[in-house]
């Protein structure tokens, strides 16, 4: 055998050698350092860009922390008075035969009621609360007074949604209920022109609904205010205002008889 040849093997042998030996010595550094434990002290400098870092790589969610909820960010107390006038308004129609214009007495009377019920319960000072979301607080009276205003606003959404099913169900009593449908505007059919047509189903007749019941409310909150105050003045107030709406009257006949 060429004597070079077997130098070359040699050396061969001897570097594969030593890279394997350098790899294990590598392997077995870090196996060591796996093993043993290492306590490392991040500064609060480092802390914070190790947060920046990590921050930029995550995705952006629509996360809400519930611990920072608080209940005026929340409808948590709209909703409690909500609820409580809706039982008011079920003992006073559960019969089921009802109309548009008891709907809305019940609907003031329950205002009124739980009214009553929140200034009583602020005599000795705030109302405490517990709610699942925002947990135990207090309210004052004001920030009660504002939630009870909000349920009012969500009762007469109810009774919009009333009647738009009442304007439904009478146009679509006859098989043939088109008429219902449009009217005439003004009197362009006496003068010889063609008719513009509009929808009836439209919002003016539930607008003027919920006006009268917004100056009802606005009216008991000044009467509340007076030394003269009863209870059960809401309902006699709604009342007076109706009557002198005969044309609202007329329509409710008109729409729901």
């Amino acid at each position: 055998m060429n004597i070079n040849g077997i130098k070359q093997n040699y050396d061969y042998l001897k570097i594969t050698a030593n890279n394997t030996q350098s790899k294990l010595n590598f392997r077995e550094a870090i196996s060591k350092t796996v093993e043993q434990p290492v306590n490392l002290s991040i500064s609060n400098e480092g802390k914070t860009m190790l947060r920046k870092m990590v921050s930029k790589s995550e995705p952006d969610f629509d996360y809400t922390n519930v611990k920072k909820l608080t209940v005026q960010n929340t409808n948590e107390v709209a909703w409690e008075h909500y609820t409580a006038m809706r039982d008011i308004s079920s003992q006073t129609i559960k019969d089921g035969n009802y109309n548009v214009e008891k709907i809305m007495k019940s609907i003031m009377d329950a205002y009124e009621t739980r009214y009553n019920e929140i200034v009583k319960e602020h005599e000795s000072g705030d109302r405490e609360v517990s709610y699942q979301l925002t947990g135990k607080s207090f309210l004052t009276l004001e920030e009660d007074l504002a939630g009870l205003d909000q349920a009012y606003k969500m009762r007469l959404a109810n009774l919009e949604g009333y009647i738009t099913c009442q304007q439904t169900n009478k146009a679509f009593e006859n098989p043939d209920s088109s008429w219902y449908f449009y009217r005439n505007r003004n009197s362009s059919q006496s003068e010889g022109k063609t008719p513009d047509k509009i929808p009836c189903l439209d919002t003016e007749y539930r607008n003027y609904a919920v006006s009268i019941m917004n100056l009802a409310k606005e009216t008991f909150l000044t009467v509340f205010k007076n030394s003269g105050y009863k209870k059960g003045t809401a309902i006699g107030i709604l009342s007076d205002i109706l009557n002198k709406n005969t044309s609202f009257t007329a329509n409710s006949q008109n729409l729901f008889l």
